[in-house]
């Protein structure tokens, strides 16, 4: 993010995935999601994809800029297979420990420009289970960052 006109920009967050976890077989963002079938997924896999932003009153105004504190929400899809399996390991896809790795990363992680870390929020099945495990899971995390817009 820089400094002007800040938005969220989840291609780093993905690059921390992938650098964070080398078991996931991909790491992506929402273009990446929104081009899946279900022939392609590859288990497990992880993508960050941008949901919201909630900018605060502004805390500063002028001729030139304005400037707000700005709540930003993005999910993590995963795509596991949770087959139950008793060593718990990411490259099997188990959810609990995919998910465990994943909050654990990004609770240490504040994207360039952030005024907080990562901090999760909420999670939900996003898909069926199919006969061989496989699931679509989501865990939504929220960062803060200031904006500056100018205004002349």
């Amino acid at each position: 993010m820089s400094d002007a006109v800040a938005i969220l920009d989840p291609a780093p967050i993905a690059a921390m995935l992938r650098a964070a976890m080398p078991d996931l077989v991909e790491v992506g963002t929402a273009t990446d999601f929104g081009s899946l079938t279900a022939q392609t997924i590859r288990w497990p896999s992880a993508f960050v994809i941008t949901l919201a932003e909630t900018a605060g009153p502004n805390t500063y105004q002028s001729d030139h800029i304005l400037k707000q504190r700005v709540l930003a929400r993005f999910g993590v899809v995963w795509a596991v297979r949770d087959l139950g399996d008793l060593k718990g390991s990411i490259a099997a896809g188990d959810i609990r420990t995919v998910r465990m790795a994943g909050m654990s990363a990004l609770c240490r992680f504040a994207p360039e420009g952030a005024q907080t870390k990562c901090e999760p929020v909420s999670g939900r099945l996003v898909s069926s289970i199919d006969k061989q495990g496989q699931m679509l899971w989501q865990d939504d995390f929220t960062v803060a960052f200031q904006r500056l817009i100018p205004t002349n």
